[in-house]
């Protein structure tokens, strides 16, 4: 029995039948790359789908517009589809007073930028600003007059000088005096200012004890006298040492116990 030998073109047709769909598959993968990469190049053209409106939103107390605007002028480059949205956040977020920034592509052709200025709460340092999550921020100068309490102390203590401030105010409101400044040194010793510039010195152990000793004394020891009140060194483990305007003329001072 003899075999009849296939020919080149009988095995490239058996080969086709054989892996029709596999071939078929590849086909429609090649298409659909082109198909994409074509659509890609299409939608990028910042000159077919140009951007024409960019709007800036947000409420503004301390911010300066025109500034915001020049920071992020140099980012908003390209078409709606290729506009980088997180140079124009980072760009934005780079001011000082900008807390957080968010951008929004809206179609068709706009690009909206949304503001949280700062939340100022506090003074810090000399140059330094508190956010309300006690972030320390530093902007340009500014002839604002902002009437904010003074709180200073050592680098990354910036939201622990916030809480214990906050929790001093309470304190001390009932006696209606007022915390202007608040300072943690480098040695952590706490030294704050009431009312017309009183001066409490509540060292580094103990303050809490050491803050309501004060309060306990206030009624019968300062109360109708705040004026003619220098300085309270509460240091001491049962009194306090009081230095009165009058006495700090001629070094003289009272110790109460």
């Amino acid at each position: 029995m003899s075999r009849v030998k296939a020919t080149p073109l009988q095995n490239a047709a058996a080969f086709l039948k054989d892996h029709v769909r596999t071939i078929s598959g590849l086909l429609l993968i090649v298409m659909l790359v082109s198909m994409g990469s074509f659509a890609k190049q299409w939608f990028s053209d910042p000159y077919r789908f140009p951007l024409e409106v960019v709007e800036v939103k947000g409420d503004f107390r301390y911010l300066d517009k025109q500034r915001l605007q020049d920071a992020v002028a140099s980012k908003v480059e390209g078409g709606f589809f290729t506009v980088d949205v997180n140079a124009i956040r980072a760009a934005a977020e780079q001011l000082p007073w900008v807390y957080k920034a968010a951008v929004k592509r809206v179609w068709p052709a706009t690009l909206r930028i949304f503001i949280e200025e700062q939340q100022v709460i506090a003074r810090w340092g000399e140059q330094g600003y508190l956010n309300r999550n006690g972030e320390p921020f530093f902007p340009e100068k500014t002839s604002l007059s902002l009437n904010l309490p003074a709180l200073a102390g050592p680098t990354g203590h910036e939201l622990k000088v916030l809480e214990n401030y906050q929790r001093v105010t309470k304190e001390l409101a009932p006696l209606g005096l007022q915390v202007t400044s608040m300072e943690l040194d480098s040695r952590r010793a706490w030294h704050l200012q009431v009312g017309n510039g009183v001066l409490l010195e509540l060292g580094r152990a103990d303050t809490r004890q050491r803050l309501q000793r004060f309060v306990h004394a206030y009624p019968t020891v300062f109360a109708g006298r705040i004026e003619d009140l220098r300085r309270v060194d509460l240091r001491y483990s049962n009194g306090f040492s009081v230095y009165w305007q009058q006495m700090a003329s001629n070094s003289e001072k009272g110790k109460q116990g």
